[in-house]
Formats: C-alpha cells, sequence, structure tokens
C-alpha cells in the first residue's frame, strides 16, 4: 500500500501536467479548424469606380485571396429595382463595380485595419466595408478564450512540476543512505541517482499510459456522442496515436529534470 501511496503521489502531479499538454495540443487543433472556419465565413467589401481582377487587388495587399464580383443585378434586385426596363439598366451602368473579398488567414484587428489602408491607397476604390464591429467582437472572445485556456494550462503545469519535485525530494531522501555509500565508493552521479531515474521513468511511462486512455475514452465514448458541432467536426483531432509518444516524451522529460534539480541541490548541500 505504501509503494502504491509513493507511485500515485509522482503519477497525479504528472497525470496533471500531460492532460494539460494534450488539452492545449487539442485545443490548438480544434481551433485551427475554428480559425478557418472564421476566415472562410468572413467577407470585405469593396467599391470601386472601374474593374479591377485579383491582381490588381494583391498589389496592394498580400493578404487577399481570393476576389469575387458581385453581380450589379444582384444588388438592383435586393432593393426591388426591374433592372430589365430602361431606367433600370441606366442605373446599372451608372453603378460602381462590388467586388467580395477572402482573406488569405485569420487576422488581428491591426492587422484588417492595415488591408483597409492599403487598399484605400489605390484610386480605383471609393470605399471599403471591412465590417469591423462584428468581427473584433468575435476575434476578441476568441482571443479570450486561447488567453485564459493557456494561462490556466501554465499555472497547472508549474504546480504540478513543483509537486513532483516534492516527492523528488521524498525519494532522494529514502534513498539518500545508499546513495552516500556510493558517493563513498566513487560512483557517479548518474549511478547513485540509477534507482531514482527508473522509478521516475517508470512512473513517467504509466502516466503517458494513463492520460492516453483518458483521452482516447473522452473520443469515444462522449465526444462522438456530443451535439456540440465543434466536437463532432473535429472528434477525429482529440487524439492522435502519435500523442502518446509526444506525452511521453514530455514525462520522461520532465521527471528527469526533476530528478537532476533535486540531486545537484543535495550534492551542493
Amino acid at each position: 500500500m505504501k509503494f502504491i501511496k509513493t507511485h500515485l503521489s509522482l503519477i497525479f502531479p504528472l497525470v496533471a501536467i500531460l492532460l494539460g499538454l494534450e488539452f492545449f495540443i487539442v485545443f490548438d487543433r480544434t481551433t485551427d479548424s475554428f480559425e478557418k472556419s472564421l476566415k472562410n465565413g468572413y467577407t470585405m467589401m469593396v467599391v470601386a469606380k472601374n474593374e479591377m481582377s485579383i491582381d490588381d487587388f494583391r498589389s496592394w495587399d498580400k493578404h487577399i485571396l481570393r476576389v469575387e464580383e458581385v453581380k450589379k443585378s444582384k444588388i438592383l434586385s435586393s432593393v426591388n429595382i426591374d433592372f430589365e426596363n430602361s431606367k433600370g439598366k441606366k442605373l446599372e451602368a451608372s453603378l460602381p463595380n462590388f467586388y467580395s473579398v477572402k482573406l488569405d488567414s485569420y487576422l488581428s484587428i491591426s492587422e484588417l485595419a492595415q488591408v483597409k489602408e492599403n487598399l484605400k491607397k489605390s484610386e480605383d476604390i471609393t470605399r471599403i466595408e471591412t465590417f469591423t464591429s462584428v468581427y473584433q467582437s468575435q476575434y476578441e472572445l476568441f482571443s479570450f478564450i486561447k488567453l485564459s485556456f493557456n494561462t490556466f494550462i501554465i499555472f497547472m503545469t508549474i504546480i504540478g512540476f513543483f509537486l513532483i519535485l516534492k516527492q523528488m525530494e521524498v525519494w532522494n531522501f529514502l534513498h539518500a543512505q545508499r546513495m552516500k555509500v556510493m558517493e563513498i565508493f566513487g560512483a557517479s552521479l548518474f549511478l547513485r541517482s540509477k534507482v531514482l531515474i527508473n522509478l521516475a521513468i517508470v512512473d513517467a511511462i504509466l502516466s503517458a499510459i494513463i492520460t492516453s486512455g483518458i483521452f482516447l475514452a473522452i473520443q469515444n465514448l462522449w465526444v462522438r456522442d456530443s451535439h456540440m458541432d465543434i466536437l463532432k467536426e473535429n472528434v477525429d483531432s482529440i487524439f492522435f496515436f502519435s500523442d502518446f509518444f509526444i506525452l511521453l516524451f514530455a514525462a520522461i522529460f520532465v521527471v528527469l529534470v526533476a530528478v537532476f534539480l533535486v540531486v545537484i541541490n543535495v550534492k551542493d548541500e
């Protein structure tokens, strides 16, 4: 029972760190997909005196991905004007050119403003509508969620690492006499710490397996039955097989750093 408690006291904080890491990976994957949907759903409206091609737009700003001309007849139809009669045709001929502009990425508010400023330098463009208020509310909400989530992950990782350090100090204390004898006989720092390293690596492997199991369960038992569109659309992104090796490497790296810090600290003392 004591053996189990000793190992659980390291596995719990290590699993907490790995959960944070995997949540960060998954969040990054799903938000990439969400950013693409926001980018694809966003359109700038540009009014120009003369006809313009996509090359004309790109010459002013590199973020222009696609340009579609909005038919004048469609605009007249939206305001219930019959463009088939003579008055409608004259009005259609007098209208400027309208373009729907798509961007190549989900830009920040300042970047979007810069795109507008660049396009305004063209003498052909008379008006640009970026729908800033809607875009800004979406961008700020999205940025706030990302910042909050990342801050939480960072704090959880820091707390988990300090708990791991404390457990390493306990292990070091339990094996202090054996390590002292080995030091007297000239054993290297690595050999003296080998027991701690082996225990830490075993717990790191177990932690990576537990964390992978948790996310596989989330993926198959909850997300697949979820009614949230963003989750159902990204169900396969919740866990990749390669994630296990990322978690394993991270777990081993964390515990080895903890062992090194504790052993070096004891040696200096």
